[in-house]
């Protein structure tokens, strides 16, 4: 009966409180309605489902479950094929490229295809999916034209990566042909690939078909509008003549601004001329989407300079779009925002933190509130903008109407934030109370973190690493196990990491042990721990002879002792 809204508000926190069962229930109906998941959730998920043992239905849970499992987890479903096949089509962004998961799956699905060299077939491809997307350079060079159709469903290449898809066109040796012989249908089959191509590709390509496929196919392309510029400058004239005046027959109309690719019939000179007397103000968000040179663009932000000498109206602040790049700091703290609305329709735009700042500034000295709206305008993108006096402004119960993420902040900001957020959020109860101040967490002092590990919080790993660095390490085994709960295996992956290492030695090995999850490092009856700088923990390989060391010293002291 829920609905997908409410299930994407999965926590682990809430775990406790359910018995273990359902919660395979309730993944199953995730997967029904397409709930799309982080993966701090997955994570949690995929612990409460096989607490019991593994289901020997996987695929009736969601394709991202399987990310954190393995092949051989999945023996009771079907083959390491049938795996590899589902995570090829599961969502791999849950997982950050650079992540050792993401590398460890990559290999075993190189594995499972029996696939020895750099050479990957198109059928093997078609298993791979999205984990194409991770293959390197060498793999693209080495298997041709095999790998394009599902490199272009990827979001994104490496540099290495794009190197190698332009070889691999250049080359011509593809069933797409040389790009001489593309039309506008094929530039429509490689348009994701279209980010990796250069300007010596590019020009290759027939007029004809680069501005049918600008016409008939970009607006639904996964390019962005920056991208498509890039590919529509390739049509423009090498040379501009200086624009006396419009020409009779370039003339804006309402059917051109309804063409999609008007930039492509004028120069900027041409441009700013032809818009005079026009009103742009229905029609900026949407040629704002058109693919505009830089030139352009600049021309359309002085024809609205000249329409508007004395500020832009607020109107136009949500539709400014790729023209708040030419707007400077400087004039939007002469702007009229006089609002929460006109706030929030400054900061919708892609602006950089100085431009931001001013408009927050000038928002604020024009004496409106640090309100609900307001914060909500600023979000966790801006908030770390905001001054210790403006902060100290702002009501608490503010916080329960927002979502706000303080921990790229400096310390006095997550300190105030810290204080308002416990004030606004102590009368919910668990696990609300710690859904609500888990973001605020990383600044908590140890007193508030000791008394959250009796109320089974389920903390995530990556909020326990982040934790205040003088709190997490007064804590104790007993009660980073009582926050972590179900999370508590991911702690042994981070041992050898930093601050988790420091915490374990700083604890006795016999109170690790009793976690049973196969912690080590921490001080023996008797023994010494030696502080050991952090470059030399990459690996644990390198702990043995330290062990070794540090074992033996007890008895090197009593040596020392005795001959004394």
């Amino acid at each position: 009966r829920l609905s997908q809204s409410v299930l994407q508000g999965f926590t682990c926190a809430g775990a406790n409180e359910t018995e273990a069962e359902r919660f395979q229930e309730l993944a199953k109906v995730m997967k029904k309605k397409e709930v799309k998941l982080g993966g701090d959730q997955l994570s949690c998920l995929v612990k409460l489902v096989t607490l019991h043992g593994i289901p020997k239905d996987l695929d009736s849970y969601p394709k991202e479950l399987l990310l954190f499992l393995s092949p051989a987890d999945y023996a009771g479903t079907g083959s390491c094929l049938q795996f590899f096949a589902n995570i090829g089509e599961a969502n791999l962004d849950v997982l950050p490229r650079e992540s050792s998961r993401r590398e460890e799956l990559l290999l075993e699905a190189l594995a499972c295809l029996k696939i020895p060299g750099t050479q990957v077939t198109e059928e093997k491809a078609e298993i791979l999916g999205h984990l194409v997307c991770d293959l390197g350079g060498e793999y693209i060079r080495s298997s041709g034209g095999n790998l394009l159709k599902h490199l272009s469903q990827c979001d994104s290449f490496l540099p290495d990566q794009e190197e190698a898809i332009r070889s691999v066109i250049s080359s011509g040796n593809t069933t797409f042909g040389p790009p001489e012989a593309w039309s506008a249908f094929t530039l429509n089959e490689l348009s994701g690939l279209i980010p990796a191509f250069d300007h010596s590709i590019l020009r290759k390509v027939p007029r004809d078909a680069l501005t049918l496929w600008l016409k008939t196919f970009a607006h639904s392309s996964p390019l962005s509008r920056e991208q498509l510029a890039r590919v529509a400058e390739e049509l423009l004239p090498t040379r501009h003549k200086r624009a006396d005046g419009c020409p009779p027959e370039k003339e804006i109309t309402d059917k051109v601004l309804n063409d999609n690719v008007m930039n492509i019939y004028y120069t900027p000179e041409e441009l700013h001329a032809c818009l005079k007397n026009v009103s742009l103000d229905n029609y900026l968000p949407q040629i704002l989407t058109y693919p505009f040179s830089v030139p352009q663009l600049a021309a359309i932000k002085r024809h609205l300079d000249e329409t508007y000498p004395d500020g832009y109206p607020a109107r136009l602040f949500p539709k400014l779009g790729s023209l708040i790049s030419f707007i400077t700091p400087g004039e939007i703290s002469t702007w009229n925002i006089t609002s929460a609305d006109a706030l929030a329709g400054i900061l919708g735009n892609q602006l950089t933190a100085e431009q931001a700042s001013a408009a927050i500034r000038r928002y604020l000295d024009l004496g409106n509130a640090l309100d609900a709206t307001a914060l909500s305008a600023i979000g966790t993108k801006y908030l770390c903008l905001l001054n210790v006096t403006e902060l100290n402004r702002m009501d608490p119960n503010s916080l329960k109407m927002v979502t706000l993420n303080p921990s790229a902040c400096s310390e006095p900001t997550r300190d105030i934030l810290y204080a308002k957020a416990k004030r606004a959020f102590s009368g919910q109860s668990f696990p609300a109370y710690y859904t609500l101040i888990e973001p605020y967490l990383g600044i908590a002092p140890a007193v508030d973190l000791r008394a959250l590990s009796t109320k089974n919080v389920n903390m995530n790993i990556s909020t326990l690493v982040n934790l205040r660095r003088d709190s997490l390490m007064s804590l104790t085994p007993a009660e980073v196990q009582g926050l972590l709960g179900l999370n508590l295996p991911d702690l042994k992956l981070w041992q050898y990491k930093s601050p988790i290492w420091q915490w374990v030695q700083r604890q006795k090995q016999s109170e690790l042990d009793k976690l049973k999850i196969g912690l080590t490092g921490g001080t023996q009856e008797g023994y010494i721990n030696l502080a050991i700088p952090r470059h030399q923990l990459s690996s644990s390989a390198s702990l043995g002879p330290v062990a070794m060391t540090l074992h033996l010293l007890p008895a090197l002291l009593s040596s020392f002792l005795l001959v004394s």
